[in-house]
């Protein structure tokens, strides 16, 4: 049975959390083929006549989806995130759409977001004091992140996520520098110790006096990986340590495919040897493919007043080479 729900906006709530208790089911309607332009006879007033065939007539063929584009969303609720609406726990069942307004939002603590199915985070600027800037956690279906600048003027990270199942895609996403240490709090631009199932990247952008990205997704759960695709990122870690990690897979990093392609590092100033700033460390190819410097035509990802924009604002990130073989 389907569950119709209509499209709503959750109200805000003076003490800054939101839940939602409404879910939905999900079907699928198949698209039907155009009809085919029937043949005519013309017959001429003298003989001989002559019989006349127009073009025969189909429907193109769907665009295949891919795993990069925005997710299908089954009446969709909105949530506006605002400085009194940031610590949302939503039904696993819904879709929602997590909408900013076109202006910086300052927020006196981290965006948390637990649950939801499909939830699109797309076209906000959000601004964190002292804190790390989003917890994002147990999505069931796909979390797609867009356009997004991830700010604040001294955070102590970026985003943790704990996403067992779960895809997650981000899209010109920009982080504005994180601050830590190893003998204080450890900061990342991406930590996650759980999931997710798949993970997508094309566009990033980000400082940190710590580490970059921290992936060790089978640290606390074991649940089974499929891909992780990194490109178009560049991270600026000149004043910190390990840039890139990913470890802790069950059966090893090798049982997870792995993509990376146009990864930039600007490495520790004193520290340039590749396994400072890498690990695995070399001989490992993990990280193989990364470049030392930073990108030819500046960094991925800009801010903007409503966000961030950057490298597939002008085409779509190519198809994932399971795609491609479809």
């Amino acid at each position: 049975m389907l569950a119709v729900l209509a499209l709503a906006t959750v109200c805000l709530c003076a003490c800054g959390s939101t839940m939602v208790t409404s879910q939905s089911t999900t079907t699928h309607a198949a698209a039907a083929a155009a009809p085919k332009t029937p043949t005519s006879t013309v017959t001429g007033p003298t003989t001989p006549t002559s019989t006349v065939t127009s073009p025969t007539t189909t429907s193109p063929k769907p665009a295949r989806r891919s795993m990069w584009d925005r997710p299908a969303l089954m009446h969709p609720q909105t949530i506006t995130i605002t400085a009194s609406n940031n610590n949302l726990k939503l039904p696993q069942a819904q879709d929602f759409i997590l909408r900013c307004p076109k202006h910086r939002v300052m927020l006196h603590s981290k965006l948390v977001v637990w649950g939801g199915h499909n939830v699109v985070l797309e076209n906000c600027n959000l601004h964190v004091g002292q804190d790390w800037v989003g917890y994002l956690q147990h999505q069931t279906g796909t979390l797609w992140i867009h356009d997004v600048h991830f700010g604040g003027a001294h955070l102590t990270g970026g985003i943790q996520m704990q996403e067992p199942g779960a895809n997650v895609v981000m899209r010109d996403v920009l982080f504005d520098k994180v601050y830590g240490s190893l003998h204080t709090n450890h900061a990342e631009l991406i930590q996650t110790w759980c999931g997710p199932k798949r993970l997508l990247i094309d566009g990033l952008s980000g400082s940190t006096t710590y580490q970059g990205l921290f992936l060790l997704p089978n640290q606390w759960c074991s649940t089974p990986l499929s891909q992780f695709d990194l490109r178009h990122i560049d991270i600026d870690d000149s004043g910190g340590a390990v840039a890139l990690w990913l470890g802790d897979i069950k059966g090893g990093n090798a049982a997870l495919p792995l993509h990376v392609s146009d990864v930039y590092i600007k490495p520790p100033v004193k520290r340039t040897w590749r396994g400072w700033w890498l690990q695995p460390q070399p001989p490992s190819e993990t990280w193989g493919s990364a470049i030392a410097g930073a990108p030819p035509g500046g960094s991925y990802v800009q801010p903007t007043s409503t966000g961030a924009f950057g490298i597939d604002e002008t085409s779509a990130p190519a198809a994932l080479a399971t795609e491609r073989s479809r």
